[in-house]
């Protein structure tokens, strides 16, 4: 059985082919979420491609994929706007993890960053997700602010 893995970069006009994991991801906030359950519900992964796609200059928006064989395990989408790079979205398939995925992702991703002359990186972790703070702090990441939002819908 082969089982190696490997990474595929793609272009913003075949971004589709995250959706599935980006579901994936979307129900994982769902469910984390104290706050904002309502956001995640609503929020469809068509408004997510467009909101990547139309604030993101061409060409400085990072697709990255990772594969067993053919069946997709992992994505991480990096971009670059106006100087700053940032860690749009990462995930891997749970089964998956604690196997150095998401190292190599973010690892892969941040190294393309970097090579636009960005004067930082970000990343937005959502309220019920600290638990990846300990991850990102190992590339250096460190919490700067917290945001309060009012949901003037609920």
């Amino acid at each position: 059985m082969d089982n190696t893995l490997s990474f595929i970069i793609i272009n913003e006009s075949e971004i589709d082919e995250i959706e599935e994991l980006w579901e994936e991801i979307k129900q994982y906030h769902i469910e984390k979420s104290p706050n904002f359950k309502n956001h995640y519900k609503t929020f469809t992964f068509q408004m997510r491609k467009e909101e990547l796609i139309s604030s993101t200059e061409k060409g400085l928006l990072f697709i990255l994929i990772a594969k067993i064989k053919e069946k997709k395990i992992g994505y991480c989408v990096a971009s670059v706007k106006e100087g700053i790079g940032e860690i749009d979205s990462i995930y891997v398939k749970a089964k998956y993890r604690e196997k150095y995925i998401g190292k190599m992702l973010i690892e892969k991703s941040l190294n393309w960053i970097k090579s636009k002359n960005v004067e930082k990186i970000i990343v937005n972790i959502s309220i019920g997700n600290e638990e990846v703070f300990d991850f990102y702090s190992k590339y250096g990441f460190k919490p700067r602010l917290t945001q309060l939002e009012m949901d003037i819908n609920k």
